[in-house]
């Protein structure tokens, strides 16, 4: 059986029995991996770390200064949210899909002998998954870089309609709403690329742009749009929304987040919830 980051630690003489003990428990109370409290408190050298897991674990070592890693395969990006992977300090690199139909996750990890952290991205993404090795600190500073890249990179789409079209559409298209163009009542529906927000957002949530479908209503004999019954209705209705680009994992890691931040649960419960479930599911005949 394959050591783990502990026992290769120990035998390496990076730190003592009692030591690894420990930082152990100081990592599981934490909710942080095992080679972070390695590095980060116990002062464990990272590259004789790296070269010891490498000597012993037999993966491949990622040099941090290869240029592929400047671009990201985004095909892997969307297989995990970027919480997941600073959380487990690894970095999807790419998906390759055999002929049996098979999907395999390339990862770069600061602890490729994480057994539950692999247990935790199969199960997440459905993918086999090769873990490779790559020092913390570069784990760390290759995460965010490639994320920030990937959701703020310009989405090709039609061009924008500028503010003067725009100002326009009601006036040039109410009248074929109601004429022969098989308006039929029901109005013409428009399609406009809006500018993106001016206000401030992170960094990680940036979008290029926002799509709405305007409604043209066609004017009734008085001159005025026509009301459908029942009242006022809006005149716009959203038609995209960010969740349809989102994978179901970057959704579900989003209503983490507001969880998180609404303070109605804590990290721990819910680290707490994930290790109960991979256990039942373990233990599923």
């Amino acid at each position: 059986m394959p050591k783990r980051l502990a026992e290769i630690a120990i035998d390496g003489k990076l730190a003592s029995r009692e030591q690894v003990i420990r930082a152990t428990r100081e990592a599981e109370s934490q909710g942080v991996p095992l080679i972070v409290e390695l590095v980060r408190s116990l002062g464990i050298d990272e590259l004789a770390l790296v070269a010891a897991i490498r000597r012993q674990a037999r993966v491949p070592l990622i040099d941090p200064g290869d240029p592929a890693l400047a671009d990201i395969d985004s095909e892997a990006l969307r297989e995990l949210p970027q919480d997941v992977c600073r959380r487990l300090r690894l970095m999807p690199l790419a998906v390759s899909v055999y002929e049996s139909g098979t999907r395999v996750l390339r990862l770069a990890m600061a602890d490729p002998t994480d057994t539950i952290a692999l247990a935790e991205i199969e199960y997440l993404t459905g993918c086999q998954v090769e873990g490779q090795l790559m020092s913390l600190s570069a784990v760390e500073e290759l995460v965010p870089r490639s994320y920030r890249s990937f959701v703020t990179k310009v989405i090709r789409r039609e061009p924008a309609a500028d503010s003067a079209d725009i100002a326009a559409a009601p006036a040039r298209l109410a009248g074929s709403a109601s004429g022969d163009g098989g308006g039929g009542g029901h109005g013409l529906e428009v399609e406009v690329l809006l500018p993106p927000s001016e206000d401030p957002v992170p960094s990680d949530l940036a979008q290029s742009s926002d799509t709405r479908r305007v409604i043209i209503a066609p004017a009734d004999d008085r001159g005025g749009m026509a009301q459908a019954s029942g009242g006022e209705q809006p005149t716009t209705v959203p038609f995209h929304r960010i969740t349809d680009e989102a994978s179901l994992e970057l959704r579900h890691s989003a209503l983490l987040q507001l969880l998180l931040r609404k303070q109605l649960i804590t990290e721990a419960e819910y680290d707490e919830e994930i290790r109960t479930l991979m256990k039942q599911r373990a233990e599923e005949p």
